[in-house]
């Protein structure tokens, strides 16, 4: 464990620095999403999305802080290798606790958020991608780390531990669905039906008198 502090010491400020911005973070960001979410769930994806920018800012600094003397980085591809030497008697394990437990706090918060990783296979192939692009990194700016396979692997490992143990708690702060509202259905009409208009003719009155006069009187025709 002392070698583990003295080779990331500048790891205890940092997080000590940070800690206070991610713990302003949450509550400002929480009063923003309160005009549009429960107060509950406003504060508690507040504090999730806090907690994993927070754990993602210490893994960015962790992976990029220099260690040694040497500026030159090692590239390691042979898997096991160093898996097999630090259960040697000059590896360390602390290397493989470490690397495990690099993004399995990500890995565990990030499908709390995210829909789409919330399958184990997915968290694998996120974390596989993200430790790949960490070694790179780790690679390129030359700050006398090794980039080896085995990080990739066991970064990846970790991820889907953590993932797994939260496994029950990803869908806790998804807000539910409003409630369905019964719209009544629209009363019918008594409808009635239309009669027909009645026909009414308007004789002439010396038609009338015309006709009344050939029945009265006959003999006249």
């Amino acid at each position: 464990m002392e070698a583990l502090l003295r080779a990331f010491w500048g790891m205890i400020p940092v997080s000590a620095i940070a800690l206070p911005y991610a713990l302003l973070g949450w509550p400002l960001l929480a009063a923003r999403r309160r005009r549009r979410l429960p107060a509950r769930y406003a504060t508690a994806t507040a504090g999730v999305d806090s907690a994993a920018c927070y754990v993602a800012f210490l893994v960015f600094f962790l992976v990029t802080m220099p260690v040694g003397d040497s500026a030159d980085s090692t590239l390691d591809l042979v898997p096991g290798a160093d898996i097999t030497a630090a259960f040697g008697s000059d590896g360390s394990l602390w290397q493989v606790v470490g690397n495990v437990l690099l993004l399995s706090p990500l890995g565990a918060l990030l499908p709390v958020r995210i829909h789409r990783l919330r399958a184990l296979p997915r968290v694998a192939l996120a974390a596989l991608i993200a430790s790949v692009l960490v070694e790179g990194t780790q690679y390129l700016i030359h700050d006398g780390r090794v980039t080896s396979t085995d990080d990739v692997l066991l970064n990846t490992v970790g991820a889907v531990l953590g993932a797994a143990l939260s496994r029950r708690g990803w869908r806790s702060l998804d807000v539910p669905p409003p409630a369905p509202v019964a719209i009544p259905a629209p009363r019918r009409a008594n409808r009635t039906i239309c009669e027909a208009p009645a026909l009414t003719l308007r004789v002439p009155r010396s038609v009338w008198d015309k006709r009344y006069a050939a029945i009265a009187h006959p003999e006249r025709r």
